[in-house]
């Protein structure tokens, strides 16, 4: 049975009128001959029109996450009454008739699939061609990066100088002056983690507050300065340019990974399935961007990974942004970024997907650790690396989420416990408060997938709830 919802229908509705009229047209019983194929992936009918023929509407979820939608009329609207009404039919129990998929829907199907595979045959060729290096345009733009951190290693050389008790509005206005110099350096991580610092002091009128993480910021800038200055000269020494780091540090300094270079060293793989357990959206300041995260467990290996989609917040409105997925989605080639993060950052081209089962559930479930502690060591380790996230994911196995002090506390099966909290900045939308509403027993013996943050006022380490993982569903506390 197709898992569609009023929900799913209003939202992809045009508008409230054609939400209404839809309705209208299922209540005068203009729909008939209503059908759903054997596969259960097309349903189709007929709707009375104004005129004397009859309008053929149909909705193929071949691709569940981007039916497709047909019908007859003349209506610029889409989709348009008569195929939200055919969905309202459906969702409301009308009777639909087993039948054959009409010739003409498996003809376009075979359209699309011939022109799909014509563009990855294409993009095939382009992805597997070498890249062509020109070095001596190579060999300009390191140049213009080592001087890049010459200018970086002075800035925080004068702050450090003059000391942080120092900085004033007119010692912000002039780092955004040298911030915005930075960007003529193809060095985009130092630009974007001085602007971080900047931001810090912006945000706020009580400075004292925020030192430790100005500190923590200035301690990553100097290492940018020293590893990429190793990093650099690297690419400089190697005869045939063809030198290529594997770790966060490479996008730190402007690298931007190619599918083919991904491919070539190995960070790809094959035949994967992939479950969204979390997605979230917002406006990174200091990237000047917005930034939608999708979080996914790897179904075959049971990693946490990560999709990434940056949007300019100047041009965003041209970009569609990214949304939640509720199946399963199927990849024939899986490409991995570099980096020592818990979450490896992934993408991919091409997808199917189905929907999810029981099973899928089960397996989620059994790839959570029972350990607090063993996943607050990892967390720790890899707060500690400068170029890697601050924020790490994890699957987490529950004894019970408990309240003491107004506060919700997780406890694992070994008696350790952690406070859930959600994170200062507006990196995410608040969630903790959402607990309230889950019934009790999601208290007791589940699956929590949480995101960790060191608190640098209390210097503690704090958990945000993300989702919740049962037998039979998942809650989305961030979607």
């Amino acid at each position: 049975m197709l898992k569609i919802t009023e929900e799913y229908i209003n939202a992809v509705a045009p508008n409230q009128n054609a939400i209404m009229n839809a309705w209208k047209l299922l209540k005068k019983n203009s729909f008939f001959k209503l059908n759903i194929s054997s596969d259960e992936t097309v349903i189709f009918g007929e709707c009375m029109g104004s005129g004397k023929s009859n309008y053929f509407t149909s909705v193929d979820f071949a691709n569940f996450d981007v039916p497709v939608y047909r019908c007859t009329c003349p209506s610029r609207q889409f989709p348009c009454k008569h195929i939200l009404g055919l969905m309202y039919a459906y969702i409301e129990g009308k009777e639909f008739q087993r039948a054959d998929i009409p010739q003409s829907i498996v003809e376009k199907r075979a359209e699309v699939t011939k022109r799909e595979e014509k563009k990855e045959k294409e993009n095939e060729k382009i992805k597997d061609k070498p890249k062509k290096v020109n070095k001596n345009d190579l060999l300009k733009k390191i140049q213009m990066q080592k001087e890049g951190l010459d200018l970086l290693e002075k800035i925080i050389a004068n702050i450090v100088r003059f000391g942080l008790g120092t900085v004033n509005k007119e010692t912000i206005q002039m780092l955004e002056n040298q911030t915005m110099e930075l960007g003529n350096y193809y060095i985009p991580g130092a630009q974007r983690g001085l602007r971080e610092f900047i931001l810090l002091f912006k945000n706020t009128d009580d400075y004292e507050k925020i030192y430790t993480k100005a500190i923590d910021r200035l301690i990553t800038l100097y290492s940018i300065c020293k590893k990429g200055r190793d990093y650099l000269e690297q690419r400089t020494n190697d005869p045939g340019m063809s030198f290529t780091p594997v770790s966060a540090l490479d996008e730190w300094m402007g690298h931007v990974w190619q599918l083919s270079e991904l491919k070539s060293l190995g960070y790809i793989q094959n035949d994967v399935e992939l479950v969204q357990l979390s997605f979230s959206s917002y406006a990174d300041e200091a990237r000047e961007e917005f930034v939608d995260i999708g979080t996914w467990i790897n179904l075959k290996n049971g990693q946490i990974q990560e999709t990434r989609n940056y949007r300019p917040i100047k041009g965003a409105k041209y970009i569609r942004e990214g949304d939640s997925v509720c199946s399963v989605i199927q990849l024939k080639e899986l490409y991995l970024y570099p980096g020592d993060n818990m979450n490896t950052r992934v993408r991919w081209e091409n997808m199917t997907n189905r929907a999810v089962k029981d099973t899928d559930y089960t397996m989620i479930k059994s790839f959570a650790c029972r350990s607090l502690k063993k996943i607050v060591k990892s967390v720790k380790n890899q707060i500690k690396n400068f170029f890697s996230s601050k924020y790490p994911v994890a699957l987490l196995r529950f004894a019970r989420i408990g309240i003491v002090e107004n506060r919700y506390i997780l406890e694992d099966l070994e008696g350790e416990r952690i406070v859930l909290s959600d994170m200062p900045g507006g990196f995410e939308p608040p969630s903790v408060k959402l607990l309230q509403l889950i019934r009790q027993e999601g208290f007791y013996e589940q699956v929590m997938l949480v995101r960790f943050y060191n608190d640098f006022e209390e210097g503690r380490l704090y958990a945000k709830p993300l989702s919740i993982i049962k037998d039979d569903s998942i809650i989305r506390l961030i979607y």
